[in-house]
């Protein structure tokens, strides 16, 4: 195998020096030779794609020079929609060797070139006529049969304009009339400025098993859910089950009961809702998902990538109370920039609409532009909006980054987004530290990636005996797909007993900590959770202490006096999080106890059994916490016996004593 990387990589070499001399032809054959030896060379599909782009431009056109069809490798019969599709495909498979494959940037500009031509509908016509074709509306095809007789004749690249039977001013007209129909088909308010949203929802997008989301009239309860999976489909309708939400905290369960819409969570199939609906108008996309805790339950969460239109001033307590109150409010539209984390929730970036467009937004830039929305603010996500992201080059003006959005899922395309900064009022000399939480939580615990870490992230390493997440570092760049350089913190005694405790070798995982000279290699399995924590902007402090809505081991039977033995020895409780930590008020939690069978399920405990249902913790108190386990909230799931509003536990991060 290795012997053929080499030769494919001379192979791909000698091809890069005919290119450079303009063979084009036998470029792509050593190419092709190439991928007979290796086929996983990387990027050979794109230098392949290279050098057919570059072959067809030099079938020469009189008055034009090149054949934009064959450049975009289409039919000349082809639609407004499949020339925008076939463009932004070949841009999207180049663009990334634009650097590294010689005559790239040339194949690119032709590219340019052949959508500016036949994406402008006067252009097209006259390079029709002058390429010997005449224009006809390619939909009369598929409504009339009977004319699919003569479509070789208009079709044909070597016949004229006589043949067809028609003069070149009626070839003109023709043309304008079958364009005017592709492109500004629909009403006003469905025109878009570049990329056909529909052509993602034709009939033939429907498959049996698919989810998709439909689109919900605010003004009215949501009856059957914003999610539905197709269970046949005939002609133009389809037969739907609605998918029902299943709520996890009581607020959520008011917002259900309300009707209100819901977007994100877990979702069941509600087997005595089901109706057929009609396929056009109705349908949004085509919903991607992950299976939950059982096969019968699935999970849609925001995905990196994405947007989403997020409800303003959004107060889950109170629209849950007063639903009328969702009818008049209003939207921002956010870019997510992290996947969804049940521990940890989402990271976004705000958008802004581009101005001189209709439907292009772009990341606002500035203070307060991204914001965090956790796993407790989950219904705080309204609905994806779908989006085509742009690369840069499609349309003046419009750069790499930007996106266009689907007006039919913005209830009011002319207004502008709402630009105040949806971020939390903290204490002003400390910053929030910006967190790319894991792609998704599993039962078999956290899958990290390269693309979860950041560098000036805090993370918890599993370290100690009993390899519990108690270790924080600052990391600093990343060595290898799976390794990390990072530095350790250390903590930044306050208290005398903290100083006593330190000094004993005990670890303290609650309190100030500092960046020291001490730095670590790490593997990407090493790794346990981002940590919450502020950062101070004068004196380089990091304040970590649990948060509300955390899940946390704390030391049973604590003393202040402990030492290495009562440590190792020592069991430990599983506590809920009640409140933030704030100085000179205590932290409150409630005792967690394992769910009966179920070894990482716990939920709330029903006796106190010698230990108080709720108490609180004070800051001098805080060495008794031993390390936090992340975990996330799960519906009820009757049929296996775990209660609603149950919590999963991580398994690696579950104490080795539990205490009983």
């Amino acid at each position: 195998m290795s012997y053929n990387k080499v030769e494919a990589l001379r192979e791909k070499s000698d091809a890069e020096k005919l290119i450079l001399s303009n063979d084009y032809i036998a470029a792509r054959t050593k190419l092709k030779k190439a991928q007979q030896l290796f086929p996983s060379l990387d990027h050979i599909t794109p230098m392949l794609t290279v050098c057919e782009i570059l072959s067809a431009s030099t079938n020469i056109i009189p008055g034009y020079e090149t054949d934009y069809y064959w450049v975009l490798q289409l039919m000349p019969s082809s639609a407004f929609t499949d020339i925008t599709c076939q463009y932004q495909k070949l841009v999207s498979l180049l663009q990334p060797i634009k650097y590294k494959f010689p005559a790239t940037e040339l194949a690119l500009k032709l590219l340019q070139e052949a959508y500016s031509v036949l994406s402008d509908k006067k252009k097209r016509v006259a390079f029709d006529i002058k390429r010997g074709t005449c224009w006809v509306n390619y939909e009369s095809f598929e409504t009339n049969p009977e004319k699919d007789s003569n479509a070789d004749k208009v079709h044909g690249n070597n016949i004229n304009i006589q043949e067809s039977g028609s003069s070149s001013s009626d070839v003109i007209s023709e043309g304008y009339k079958s364009l005017d129909t592709d492109i500004n088909s629909g009403s006003h308010e469905q025109k878009q400025d570049f990329y056909s949203f529909d052509t993602n929802r034709t009939p033939e997008c429907f498959e049996l098993g698919d989810i998709w989301a439909v689109h919900c009239n605010l003004t009215e309860p949501c009856i059957g859910g914003r999610y539905g999976q197709v269970c046949s489909k005939s002609g133009g309708e389809a037969e739907i089950t609605w998918l029902k939400p299943i709520p996890v905290t009581e607020g959520e369960r008011r917002w259900f009961d309300a009707g209100l819409p819901v977007a994100c969570g877990s979702f069941c199939l509600d087997t005595e809702k089901s109706g057929t609906i009609g396929l056009k108008g109705v349908f949004s996309y085509k919903c991607s998902w992950n299976a939950g805790v059982t096969e019968e339950l699935y999970e849609i969460y925001p995905k990196k990538g994405e947007v989403w239109a997020v409800y303003d001033n959004f107060d889950l307590d109170e629209w849950s109370y007063n639903p009328d109150i969702i009818k008049g409010c209003s939207y921002k539209l956010v870019e997510i920039i992290t996947d969804y984390s049940i521990y940890n929730g989402v990271e976004c970036g705000q958008l802004v609409k581009v101005n001189g467009f209709k439907s292009i937004f772009e990341r606002q830039t500035g203070e307060g532009s991204n914001f965090h929305i956790g796993p407790r603010d989950l219904y705080m996500l309204a609905h994806n909006v779908p989006a085509y992201r742009f690369t840069g080059g499609e349309i003046y003006g419009v750069n790499d980054g930007m996106f266009e959005l689907d007006q039919l899922a913005l209830r009011d395309p002319d207004d502008e987004p709402n630009n105040q900064p949806m971020v939390e009022e903290k204490d002003p000399d400390l910053l929030v530290l910006t967190q790319n939480p894991n792609s998704q939580g599993s039962l078999l615990g956290p899958n990290w990636t390269a693309n979860d870490f950041t560098t000036g992230q805090v993370w918890a390493t599993y370290s100690g005996k009993d390899l519990m997440p108690r270790q924080y570092v600052l990391i600093n760049h990343m060595i290898s797909p799976s390794g990390f350089s990072a530095t350790v913190l250390e903590p930044e005694t306050v208290f005398e007993l903290e100083a006593s405790w330190k000094n004993r070798n005990l670890p303290i995982v609650c309190g100030m900590f500092r960046a020291k000279e001490v730095k670590v290699n790490l593997d990407i399995r090493q790794f346990s959770h981002v940590v919450n924590c502020f950062k101070s902007t004068t004196n380089l402090i990091y304040k970590i202490f649990p948060s509300k809505g955390e899940i946390w081991a704390v030391y049973k039977n604590w003393k202040p006096l402990w030492n290495q033995v009562n440590y190792e020895n020592c069991k430990c409780w599983v506590v809920e999080i009640l409140s933030d930590f704030s100085d000179g008020e205590k932290v409150m939690v409630a005792r967690l106890v394992e769910v009966k069978g179920c070894l990482t399920f716990f939920q709330r405990m029903q006796s106190e059994d010698g230990f108080e249902m709720v108490r609180g913790f004070s800051r001098r108190e805080m060495l008794c916490f031993s390390h936090r386990i992340p975990a996330f909230r799960v519906p009820g799931i009757g049929g296996h016996g775990i209660p609603e509003s149950s919590w999963h536990l991580e398994p690696n991060a579950l104490p080795p004593n539990n205490g009983k």
